[in-house]
């Protein structure tokens, strides 16, 4: 099977929503950022559309394969990322350590440490001020063009579950999940995926 007739049979909507979810999920890991999303999406279809030659129907769905590939691809990328913590040029300090503080005294790496120290090493850090700013203006530009009532079930749910929206205007849960994916498209238009 060569490239391009690969490439043509495995875009499949199956795997346009596993890509797209499993880039979403890496982005959201500590080790990758947000902004990473698309490349990720990109490493995926390459690996999955490099991989297309070897589907053979005998022995799999296209799903199931789809689905092995990218949750493959998905492991190589994760590895990836782990990797250089493990290389020649991280060098871990005990925090037992003594070194040198402000007023020439020594004193034990741990007690220099701050709590925006750890948040920065453990991928807690959260997001700038700008960031988050734009995120809010993207939001309520998006609730902006919404009808009334769509607008009032997202503000709700803002500040609560689909259960408890549901409990508290009268809705059933598959009503407000209804509405939700009514709501997705304005959120997508502002450059908000959920």
């Amino acid at each position: 099977m060569d490239r391009a007739h690969a490439k043509d049979f495995i875009l499949t909507d199956y795997a346009r929503k596993l890509i797209k979810f499993k880039a979403r999920q890496l982005s959201r890991r500590s080790d990758f950022q947000s902004t990473d999303r698309e490349d990720l999406q990109q490493e995926l279809w390459l690996a999955l559309v490099k991989a297309a030659k070897q589907f053979d129907p005998a022995k799999a769905s296209l799903d199931t394969f789809i689905d092995r590939v990218v949750n493959s691809a998905v492991a190589m990328l994760v590895r990836a990322r782990e990797c250089p913590t493990r290389s020649d040029g991280f060098h871990a300090k005990s925090l037992d350590r003594d070194c040198a503080s402000t007023d020439d005294t020594s004193e034990p790496l741990a007690l220099m440490v701050g709590p925006n120290d750890m948040t920065r090493r453990t991928g807690a850090e959260t997001r700038e001020e700008a960031h988050r700013d734009e995120d809010d203006k993207a939001i309520q530009h998006a609730l902006a063009q919404m009808p009334a009532g769509l607008r009032d079930i997202c503000r709700r749910l803002m500040g609560g579950t689909v259960a408890s929206v549901a409990n508290e205007i009268g809705l059933s849960r598959r009503q407000v999940r209804n509405m939700i994916a009514s709501a997705k498209p304005f959120f997508e238009q502002v450059g908000i995926d959920f």
